[in-house]
């Protein structure tokens, strides 16, 4: 049933059951406390009166007869009652007004020492003790309406507080609850105006030491990453609609033209090449598209050491079949061995997309010149073509996605456009630098530009 109720309700619920069994075990405690407490003084009481009239009777007695008892009245003590009793023949030699009840049993009575028994109405103190070598028997009896009377009285008043503090426990506890609960409830109805629309939206961190405030920031930070995961998404979607759109209406334009007519082999060939450039095209945007949006923790937990000099080579290796194809000859000057914190293969796609550009765009029959060296406490890879370079308006643009300087828009180059904006997210994730120069029909040169601490 309980978990049918909202985590307040069962809290008020856990309050009132605890509040209520304390209560009842305190006022147990209490009332037997004070009954106890009572009794006791009620027995030092009869005590005291016990041994002040036995006191008398010692000064009197050869008054026993006539002598009266008025504790009560000295006492103060009501109601009190006194017999004497000679122990031999059980014979009352004296009394004030005894209930007869109290039975006339003096078994295992020590002498000069105070037994106290008790009956359903009443408790009695005796004494035993010599007269001229007689026996006699004190007894001095009180009933319990004195207990009762105070048992009673604290029975109506603990009847009379506990359901009053049970009540302002409930109210305390309701307003501490939900007091408690008000961040968390303006918590929930923040995250409930939150959706896929607005994930900008933070929720407010007003104290960064309570527990509801660390549960915030650990939302806004679970929101942040949400945020920058739907914007990948976004981005992706958007970036392979914009560029997917020419190559696929290229191809149905193609498809469309050669299905009007009946064509031969050669012009169905034609067609059909024409198709497979846009595919490869659309299967090479689509890759880099996905290395772009891949999480970025494969480029951040960076702890191999990567070694400038092998990834350079390498890089340099692969692509000579490239180079010759196109008449360049690729150059390099290894002046320093180094290496950094990083992914190698990552590193050596960075490269290979930078010497692919510079072979690309290089006049035929020219060379790329591919250094590594050591400068001012920098580790530099240097790639240097003698192409057609880039206009100067032009070099702050080329490192976003799917920028093409006019120059290279054709479909030789083979570029999707995404190359170099995959180049400056591999080299910012290892914390370098890109430094690009480059004059128009003079040739580029690029730097990478790592920082030695690394």
């Amino acid at each position: 049933m309980l978990n049918n109720l909202s985590i307040k309700r069962k809290l008020l619920i856990y309050n009132v059951l605890i509040q209520a069994f304390i209560l009842i075990i305190l006022s147990f405690s209490i009332y037997k406390t004070l009954h106890l407490s009572t009794l006791d003084k009620i027995e030092t009481s009869l005590k005291v009166i016990v041994l002040d009239i036995v006191d008398d009777i010692l000064d009197h007695k050869s008054d026993l007869l006539t002598m009266s008892f008025d504790e009560e009245n000295e006492y103060k003590f009501k109601p009190l009652y006194i017999r004497l009793v000679e122990e031999k023949d059980s014979k009352i030699v004296n009394a004030s007004y005894f209930p007869t009840s109290i039975p006339l049993s003096f078994d295992d009575i020590q002498k000069n020492v105070i037994h106290f028994k008790k009956y359903e109405n009443f408790i009695v103190g005796q004494i035993k003790f010599l007269i001229e070598k007689k026996s006699y028997i004190l007894q001095v009896a009180t009933d319990y309406k004195v207990l009762n009377h105070t048992m009673e009285d604290l029975f109506y008043i603990l009847i009379f507080i506990v359901p009053i503090i049970l009540i302002f426990s409930i109210i305390g506890g309701n307003f501490l609850i939900y007091k408690s609960f008000a961040p968390v409830e303006k918590t929930l109805q923040d995250l409930k105006n939150i959706n896929a629309t607005n994930l900008s939206k933070r929720l407010e961190v007003l104290n960064k030491n309570d527990e509801i405030s660390q549960l915030s920031q650990e939302i806004n930070n679970l929101l942040e990453r949400l945020e920058v995961s739907f914007e990948k998404i976004n981005q992706f979607s958007s970036d392979a609609s914009h560029e997917l759109k020419t190559p696929l209406t290229i191809i149905r334009g193609e498809i469309e033209i050669a299905l009007r007519k009946d064509r031969n082999s050669k012009e169905y060939k034609e067609t059909l090449k024409v198709c497979m450039d846009e595919v490869l095209m659309i299967q090479q945007t689509i890759d880099d598209l996905l290395f772009l949006a891949k999480n970025e923790n494969s480029m951040q937990n960076i702890k191999e050491d990567a070694y400038i000099d092998e990834i350079t080579f390498d890089a340099i290796k692969e692509l000579k079949a490239y180079a010759k194809l196109r008449n360049i000859k690729i150059e390099s000057q290894i002046k320093d061995i180094f290496q950094i914190k990083g992914h190698s293969k990552l590193l050596k796609i960075a490269i290979k997309n930078i010497l692919k550009n510079a072979i690309s765009f290089s006049h035929e029959n020219s060379s790329v010149l591919v250094k590594n060296y050591l400068e001012n406490n920098h580790f530099i890879i240097s790639i240097e073509d003698k192409g057609i370079g880039i206009a100067q308006e032009e070099q702050n643009k080329i490192f976003e996605k799917f920028y093409r300087t006019d120059k290279s828009r054709n479909k030789e180059s083979g570029g999707t456009g995404l190359g170099m904006a995959i180049v400056e997210k591999i080299i910012s994730s290892h914390k370098g630098k890109i430094k690009l120069k480059s004059s128009e029909n003079v040739g580029t040169t690029v730097k990478l530009v790592f920082t030695k601490d690394l």
